[in-house]
């Protein structure tokens, strides 16, 4: 007696219609985003070296993690429209003709939201992160050979000692940076110098001044050379210049990490952690979310309206993750519980929505 396979020919020709659209969706609001960046960048070219190509190229790597960020959206609206398309051929009518509930017809979907889920986690954690450095550095390498934008003045925090750098030219390279080592709530010593590179293990500082304060005075030298070694690593600095939302869910929790050793506030990255939890899990819920929105007023609503219905509830659940994220900072709610709350509620509404469909 043979075995009926898991999937059969029907949940495979749902689950591929469903992918191609959500695809489809993705493509489309990944080539507006494109445009409208572009536009907004056209006045840096001619600037320095930044030419018309470096644009394009440094735009169209950017698209990487824009298009992460916009996946669940864009596969809700991509699987509205396949699935209207099925609805609107009555492919769906004679579905449930022959004796096929929502819930049924929902495991193709199912399927197709666990394969779109898992390309979202391979795009965030691996993807997007190397395609957000290499627009960075291009953009940099075409204009002034800094970083970037965001590789200005910042502070941090390696066991004893605080820094400050006024530019990050490269992750292992710091123009103007002056070190503070504290000792409890005494100031031990200074040093400043024009720049470090970190070299064996320890950021190397040349020519530096250094200052060390005794209970009897002041000893200074100068043009020294000054190692400073601890958790502050390149890797650790790239994090610190660049938006935590380009960056992998594993470097975000390195980050946390040297963060929490240094007892400082990780608040930000944790959220930033779980927010690249909840993606590709939001994708699986907005793409269940389409089955009772074709089955409930398919024989009312064109594809017009179910299209407006997923714009709204895509920015609804946008705004509702922007505001569940700024709350729990200002006042102080768990990380997974800001960042995934939208996810759930979603899911809830999915599932009952489903339910009452068949």
């Amino acid at each position: 007696m043979s075995r009926s396979p898991l999937f059969s020919r029907l949940d495979r020709y749902v689950a591929a219609t469903v992918t191609a659209g959500a695809l489809v969706g993705l493509a489309v609001i990944v080539c507006l985003s494109f445009v409208f960046e572009f536009i907004d960048k056209a006045d840096d070219i001619g600037v320095g070296d930044y030419q018309l190509a470096d644009a394009m190229l440094a735009v169209g790597l950017s698209m990487v993690q824009r298009g992460y960020e916009a996946f669940p959206m864009a596969t809700l609206l991509g699987a509205l429209v396949s699935l209207g398309a099925l609805a609107a051929r009555s492919e769906l009518t004679v579905m449930r003709a022959v004796g096929l509930s929502p819930a049924r017809i929902a495991r193709p979907v199912a399927l197709a939201a666990t394969m779109l889920a898992l390309m979202a986690a391979v795009v965030g954690e691996w993807v997007a992160p190397s395609a957000s450095r290499m627009a960075e550095s291009v953009q940099a390498r075409a204009s002034d050979g800094q970083l970037g934008s965001a590789a200005g003045r910042l502070w941090a925090r390696d066991g004893e000692w605080v820094l400050h750098v006024d530019r990050v030219l490269a992750a292992d390279t710091l123009a103007g940076v002056t070190a503070f080592q504290v000792d409890g709530d005494r100031l031990v010593q200074v040093v400043v110098a024009p720049g470090a590179r970190f070299e064996s293990s320890r950021w190397q500082l040349a020519d530096a001044r250094v200052s060390r304060f005794w209970s009897e005075g002041v000893d200074v030298r100068e043009s020294a050379d000054f190692a400073l070694g601890g958790e502050l690593r390149p890797d650790m600095l790239e994090v610190v210049v660049v938006d935590a939302a380009t960056l992998s869910a594993t470097e975000i929790r390195e980050y946390v990490r040297y963060l929490e050793a240094n007892d400082l506030d990780s608040a930000r990255y944790q959220l930033a952690f779980w927010e690249k939890v909840a993606t590709p899990l939001a994708t699986v819920v907005m793409l269940l979310l389409t089955v009772p929105l074709v089955f409930g007023p398919q024989r009312s609503n064109s594809a017009g309206q179910r299209i407006f219905i997923g714009v709204m509830i895509g920015l609804g659940f946008f705004l509702l993750n922007r505001f569940l994220g700024n709350a729990g900072m200002i006042y102080g709610l768990p990380a997974p519980l800001s960042a995934l709350l939208p996810t759930l509620l979603v899911g809830v509404v999915a599932l009952v929505g489903i339910r009452r469909a068949g």
